[in-house]
């Protein structure tokens, strides 16, 4: 079977039901991570639409077994799914890493023991694992930017621009405006939302994502 059939199958598969519902892999996809929950013996019980697109990047499918496809991302991976097992601490008390990718920035993952002082049947989800993708930035709706602090619709747009990454020159480009225009629309972006500058906005317009998009 194909890596993109075995994901499609564990998505839609209706034969082994983890103890989780689904709902949960739903939630964390909204909030633009991949989810994967694993039984006791690491084995993938079932993932989200997010965790299929990582196949093939960063992470991939052997079997029903998740393995990093760089060898030495794979051996800490193993390593934190052991340690998530066996360990006696808390069950929210595990690390996180990084797995490498080619030509991109590392997935980060975490992973979070669901089951404590239990003995779940082997089809019954023990771990939940997340994966963040650093390459994929949120961005929060333009009518929440002009609500919450009151920009324009120019200025919701450049501030959108910033938190994808996208420079002054990108972003004049996209709105079809000279460089001078949108350095303007970024001080005022700046002033309104009481941030000192690229990275502050971004932080603060990421966590304002994640927000709008749990209680969408």
């Amino acid at each position: 079977m194909a890596m993109g059939d075995q994901a499609t199958s564990l998505l839609r598969s209706p034969a082994e039901k983890p103890a989780v519902p689904a709902c949960v892999l739903s939630v964390i996809g909204s909030l633009g991570c991949a989810g994967f929950l694993l039984d006791r013996s690491g084995r993938v019980l079932s993932l989200n639409e997010m965790a299929r697109c990582h196949i093939g990047d960063g992470l991939t499918l052997r079997g029903d077994r998740l393995i990093a496809t760089d060898r030495e991302s794979d051996a800490r991976l193993r390593q934190l799914i052991e340690v998530a097992l066996t360990s006696t601490e808390s069950p929210h008390a595990n690390a996180s890493i990084g797995l490498k990718r080619i030509c991109k920035r590392p997935l980060l993952v975490r992973i979070l023991r669901l089951e404590e002082n239990a003995k779940p049947a082997p089809s019954s989800a023990t771990l939940l694992m997340i994966a963040l993708d650093p390459e994929i930035r949120p961005e929060p709706p333009r009518e929440t930017l002009q609500q919450a602090f009151a920009l324009t619709a120019t200025e919701a747009k450049v501030a959108n621009g910033i938190i994808c990454g996208k420079n002054l020159a990108e972003i004049a480009s996209d709105l079809g405006v000279k460089v001078g225009t949108v350095r303007a629309h970024s001080k005022s972006v700046f002033w309104k939302t009481q941030t000192r500058g690229q990275v502050e906005l971004v932080g603060l317009l990421t966590r304002l994502a994640f927000v709008t998009a749990w209680i969408s």
